[in-house]
Protein backbone atom coordinates (compact mmCIF):
# COMPACT_ATOMS: atom_id res chain seq x y z
CA UNK A 1 0.00 0.00 0.00
CA UNK A 2 2.55 2.56 -1.41
CA UNK A 3 -0.12 4.39 -2.76
CA UNK A 4 -1.34 6.27 -0.08
CA UNK A 5 1.48 7.44 2.12
CA UNK A 6 2.42 8.47 -2.14
CA UNK A 7 -1.11 10.33 -1.59
CA UNK A 8 -0.80 11.79 1.51
CA UNK A 9 3.01 13.60 0.52
CA UNK A 10 1.54 14.90 -2.18
CA UNK A 11 -1.40 16.34 0.13
CA UNK A 12 1.33 17.40 2.23
CA UNK A 13 3.20 19.52 -0.46
CA UNK A 14 0.18 20.61 -2.16
CA UNK A 15 -1.35 22.13 1.44
CA UNK A 16 1.69 23.57 2.00
CA UNK A 17 1.42 26.44 -0.81
CA UNK A 18 -0.39 29.77 -0.76
CA UNK A 19 -4.46 28.96 -0.43
CA UNK A 20 -5.27 30.25 -3.99
CA UNK A 21 -2.77 27.94 -5.66
CA UNK A 22 -4.57 25.86 -9.08
CA UNK A 23 -2.98 22.75 -8.10
CA UNK A 24 -4.02 22.83 -4.16
CA UNK A 25 -6.67 19.63 -3.99
CA UNK A 26 -8.91 21.55 -1.14
CA UNK A 27 -9.09 24.30 -3.22
CA UNK A 28 -10.07 21.90 -6.17
CA UNK A 29 -12.43 20.24 -3.87
CA UNK A 30 -14.24 23.60 -2.84
CA UNK A 31 -14.62 24.84 -6.73
CA UNK A 32 -16.15 21.92 -7.30
CA UNK A 33 -18.29 22.30 -4.46
CA UNK A 34 -19.61 25.55 -5.05
CA UNK A 35 -19.90 24.81 -8.73
CA UNK A 36 -22.66 21.98 -7.53
CA UNK A 37 -24.19 24.56 -4.66
CA UNK A 38 -25.02 27.11 -7.46
CA UNK A 39 -26.72 24.13 -9.81
CA UNK A 40 -28.52 23.29 -6.64
CA UNK A 41 -27.90 19.62 -6.84
CA UNK A 42 -28.65 18.59 -2.94
CA UNK A 43 -27.99 15.00 -3.71
CA UNK A 44 -24.74 15.28 -5.20
CA UNK A 45 -23.51 18.63 -3.24
CA UNK A 46 -24.07 15.20 -0.21
CA UNK A 47 -21.01 13.41 -2.40
CA UNK A 48 -18.78 16.32 -1.11
CA UNK A 49 -19.11 14.92 2.51
CA UNK A 50 -17.90 11.64 4.26
CA UNK A 51 -21.06 9.13 5.13
CA UNK A 52 -20.65 9.83 8.86
CA UNK A 53 -19.86 13.59 8.04
CA UNK A 54 -21.42 16.63 10.28
CA UNK A 55 -22.29 19.46 9.29
CA UNK A 56 -23.07 22.00 12.10
CA UNK A 57 -24.98 25.40 10.92
CA UNK A 58 -25.34 27.99 13.34
CA UNK A 59 -28.37 27.82 16.43
CA UNK A 60 -29.46 24.37 15.05
CA UNK A 61 -28.05 20.83 16.10
CA UNK A 62 -25.75 18.66 14.29
CA UNK A 63 -26.90 17.47 11.16
CA UNK A 64 -25.56 13.78 10.71
CA UNK A 65 -24.80 11.66 7.55
CA UNK A 66 -25.08 12.41 3.67
CA UNK A 67 -29.04 11.71 3.69
CA UNK A 68 -29.00 14.03 6.31
CA UNK A 69 -27.20 16.57 4.64
CA UNK A 70 -28.75 16.53 1.57
CA UNK A 71 -32.27 17.49 2.84
CA UNK A 72 -30.29 20.52 4.79
CA UNK A 73 -29.02 21.77 1.38
CA UNK A 74 -32.28 20.64 -0.07
CA UNK A 75 -34.47 22.64 2.47
CA UNK A 76 -31.84 25.82 1.84
CA UNK A 77 -32.60 25.72 -2.28
CA UNK A 78 -36.30 25.60 -1.80
CA UNK A 79 -35.60 28.52 0.76
CA UNK A 80 -33.64 30.32 -1.35
CA UNK A 81 -30.44 29.98 -1.11
CA UNK A 82 -28.30 30.85 -4.24
CA UNK A 83 -24.91 32.20 -5.52
CA UNK A 84 -22.45 30.50 -3.20
CA UNK A 85 -19.38 32.42 -3.22
CA UNK A 86 -16.06 31.24 -1.37
CA UNK A 87 -12.49 32.87 -0.77
CA UNK A 88 -9.93 30.46 1.53
CA UNK A 89 -7.83 32.44 3.52
CA UNK A 90 -6.07 29.29 5.25
CA UNK A 91 -5.40 25.64 4.68
CA UNK A 92 -3.12 23.56 7.22
CA UNK A 93 -2.56 20.10 5.78
CA UNK A 94 -1.78 17.17 8.28
CA UNK A 95 -0.56 14.03 6.95
CA UNK A 96 -4.01 12.56 5.18
CA UNK A 97 -6.12 15.35 6.49
CA UNK A 98 -6.66 19.10 5.94
CA UNK A 99 -8.36 22.12 7.72
CA UNK A 100 -9.79 25.23 5.58
CA UNK A 101 -10.67 28.04 7.06
CA UNK A 102 -12.66 30.97 4.48
CA UNK A 103 -15.66 32.94 4.00
CA UNK A 104 -18.47 32.68 1.90
CA UNK A 105 -21.13 35.09 0.30
CA UNK A 106 -24.26 33.41 -0.26
CA UNK A 107 -27.84 35.07 -1.38
CA UNK A 108 -30.83 34.21 0.32
CA UNK A 109 -34.07 35.89 -1.81
CA UNK A 110 -32.76 39.69 -2.01
CA UNK A 111 -30.26 38.90 1.61
CA UNK A 112 -26.37 38.88 1.33
CA UNK A 113 -25.22 36.35 3.78
CA UNK A 114 -21.51 36.67 4.29
CA UNK A 115 -20.00 33.71 6.76
CA UNK A 116 -17.07 32.29 8.23
CA UNK A 117 -16.42 28.33 7.90
CA UNK A 118 -14.26 25.68 9.32
CA UNK A 119 -13.68 22.43 7.20
CA UNK A 120 -11.89 19.04 7.90
CA UNK A 121 -11.02 17.09 4.69
CA UNK A 122 -10.01 14.05 4.81
CA UNK A 123 -8.86 11.32 2.75
CA UNK A 124 -11.27 8.34 2.69
CA UNK A 125 -10.61 5.74 0.66
CA UNK A 126 -8.56 7.45 -2.02
CA UNK A 127 -10.84 10.96 -2.36
CA UNK A 128 -10.93 13.97 -0.69
CA UNK A 129 -13.87 14.29 1.82
CA UNK A 130 -15.47 16.74 4.46
CA UNK A 131 -15.93 15.00 7.51
CA UNK A 132 -17.06 18.00 9.54
CA UNK A 133 -18.22 21.51 7.91
CA UNK A 134 -18.71 24.06 10.27
CA UNK A 135 -19.68 27.71 10.29
CA UNK A 136 -21.46 30.74 11.19
CA UNK A 137 -23.17 34.16 10.43
CA UNK A 138 -20.86 37.36 9.80
CA UNK A 139 -23.60 39.66 8.22
CA UNK A 140 -26.37 39.97 6.50
CA UNK A 141 -26.99 42.96 4.38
Amino acid sequence: MLRLPILALGLLLAFGTAAQAQDNPVIARMTAFVATYNAQDAESLAGFYAPDAALLPPGQASILGREAIAQHYAQAFAAGARELQFKTFDIRGFDTSAVEIGETVVMMGEQRIVGRYMHLWEVIDGQLLLTRDMYHVLKVD
